[in-house]
């Protein structure tokens, strides 16, 4: 009886408290700094678009314990974000981009009663990576002041491992002839603007390019002596094979939103510098 009353008031108290991401490779992100601190839920599952994502009751439930939020920028937060803030009213939204310039996406067309849209996809450049990891210890520590020594040395750490595949990618850059790459949604602009590269999108918002618009991409893309097209699951593909035989490049499946991001960052570079 004893040991049933002491299990009783001793499981709230070793029980992790939960920190919410959108996508996987914050997930990745916020694990490498907090270890095993909290439990990290990624609200938009492998496999899912941050487009047309939507929460199932099982994740509301959860979102309900959740003491903190590390948003991104993808679409998704922006259709969510009242019904989540309803779900858990006490849960503290956290911007991880906030020490990040963001820019319009690549592509983008819009008219003046349009609100420009910002490209999110600040996590698939490694010095911008370093940012967000700022933001993640600032938090942490803020929220478990007693264990700061711990999240500091996991930081530094998480940071040299960053700075060192940085590193290798712009080795990589520099040694390699090709400097742009052909992509079907454009989620490479700032991994692009990091390393000098030019990106180059097929789609049309969202939307495959007329023939018009595929001609001036052949033609740039021969310039430019382009050898690699990413595409990716949920994005048109025709397009994009038609490109492959026109100019002779390599068909290259990529997930942005891969939850194993040092391995999926390098394995991009190493496709678009053919290192």
């Amino acid at each position: 009886m004893k040991f049933l009353l002491f299990l009783a008031f001793a499981l709230p108290i070793l029980a992790k408290e939960t920190l919410l991401v959108s996508i996987l490779p914050q997930k990745y992100f916020v694990e490498q700094i907090a270890k095993d601190r909290f439990d990290v839920m990624a609200l938009i599952p492998k496999g899912a678009s941050p487009a047309t994502y939507s929460l199932k009751p099982s994740q509301l439930r959860q979102i309900q314990k959740a003491k903190l939020y590390f948003t991104i920028g993808v679409p998704f937060e922006r259709a969510w974000r009242d019904r989540i803030a309803a779900a858990n009213p006490a849960l503290h939204f956290v911007d991880s981009t906030k020490y990040i310039r963001l820019y319009p996406i690549a592509e983008h067309h819009h008219d003046e009663h349009q609100k420009e849209l910002l490209d999110p996809h600040v996590w698939l450049a490694p010095n911008l990576v370093t940012q967000i990891a700022r933001v993640v210890l600032e938090e942490l520590v803020r929220l478990d002041p007693a264990h700061q020594e711990e999240y500091l040395a996991n930081y530094e750490k998480f940071v040299d491992q960053v700075a060192t595949i940085d590193t290798k990618i712009f080795s990589m850059v520099l040694r390699s002839r090709t400097k742009a790459f052909l992509i079907s949604h454009p989620s490479l602009g700032y991994f692009a603007r990091s390393y000098g590269l030019e990106q180059l999108a097929i789609e049309a918002e969202g939307k495959e390019p007329k023939m018009k618009e595929l001609m001036r991409l052949i033609q740039k893309a021969k310039k430019l002596g382009i050898r690699v097209i990413f595409i990716e699951p949920q994005f048109p593909k025709k397009s994009a094979h038609f490109l492959a035989k026109k100019i002779g490049a390599k068909v290259v499946v990529i997930d942005p939103l891969a939850e194993e991001w040092q391995s999926n960052i390098l394995r991009i570079a190493r496709a678009i510098t053919g290192s």
